[in-house]
């Protein structure tokens, strides 16, 4: 982990293209049960499923409740709720730390020096790229498996359809969807209605390399389908290691003692992954 945070200073570049990011179009029917389903399932997601710990870099690209993100971030996830999120700035201070255990996070804006301390991991990513994930989920999320837990088919079981896709009903209610590339069982794409209160959402993976995505897309729906609070993202995954040892250290809370403090409210209009550069108007 040593390796990836004295590396912040040439990682300042940020991710380069302002296209539009479609919404997700997920797989249709007509479905029919598929007896050998479950084990197809098991196979696609052997290899996330087995994912302890991981470093990575991110690109971050695209557009939450109007508003364009880019930027790049350095990762680390430990299971159990630990996490590590680092976003370096072309020059100077990193643009943010966060850091968390056991979900819940401290904040460190360096440059504003601005803290928000003791807060749930799933709200502060709320805040800064419109992505209610626990570090668990999160984690899960960027190895290919959707959520923290590996996923397995409920009693509705997996359905195919003509076209080859294979569509598991998970415990959850999410929805996963698997093809097959070559010899080999992908997991696709996954989806989850709505439950009260919250948004809809919907994954994509692209580009095995070789067992695990290099890139993750996510489309959000806002509670009600209201206009305006939904996003695609596009997460692009790199320099990628499993597994590994880290140490503890680096989940630890960074923050100057005299940060001045900060709400989740006053994080969402400070914007720390705002794309400025790619606002209306801009040459971007």
């Amino acid at each position: 982990m040593a390796r990836a945070w004295m590396a912040a200073g040439a990682l300042a570049a940020m991710t380069a293209g302002c296209a539009t990011l479609a919404p997700l179009t997920l797989p249709g029917g007509p479905w029919a049960p598929d007896p050998g389903g479950a084990a197809a399932l098991e196979s696609a997601t052997a290899a996330c499923g087995s994912v302890r710990t991981l470093t990575a870099e991110i690109a971050v690209r695209g557009q939450v409740g109007g508003v364009r993100l880019r930027g790049r971030v350095l990762a680390g996830f430990a299971r159990g709720g630990a996490l590590r999120l680092e976003a370096p700035a072309p020059f100077g201070a990193p643009i943010f730390i966060l850091t968390a255990r056991a979900d819940r996070g401290t904040l460190w804006l360096p440059r504003d020096r601005r803290v928000l301390r003791d807060a749930p991991v799933a709200d502060i990513l709320d805040a800064i790229v419109g992505l209610r994930r626990s570090s668990d989920d999160l984690l899960g999320l960027l190895s290919g498996c959707l959520l923290a837990d590996r996923p397995v088919a409920s009693g509705g079981g997996v359905q195919r359809n003509g076209a080859g896709w294979l569509m598991a009903m998970l415990a959850d209610e999410t929805v996963a969807y698997l093809r097959r590339d070559g010899a080999t069982w992908r997991l696709l794409a996954g989806h989850r209605e709505a439950a009260p209160g919250g948004s809809a959402w919907s994954v994509s993976y692209e580009r095995f390399v070789p067992t695990f995505p290099d890139l993750v897309r996510v489309s959000t729906t806002p509670p009600g389908g209201s206009a305006g609070g939904g996003g695609v993202l596009s997460l692009e995954v790199s320099q990628r290691e499993t597994n590994t040892p880290i140490d503890a250290h680096a989940f630890e809370a960074i923050a100057a003692p005299d940060g001045r403090p900060m709400t989740l409210d006053e994080l969402r209009r400070t914007g720390p992954l705002a794309d400025r550069a790619g606002a209306p108007g801009s040459k971007s």
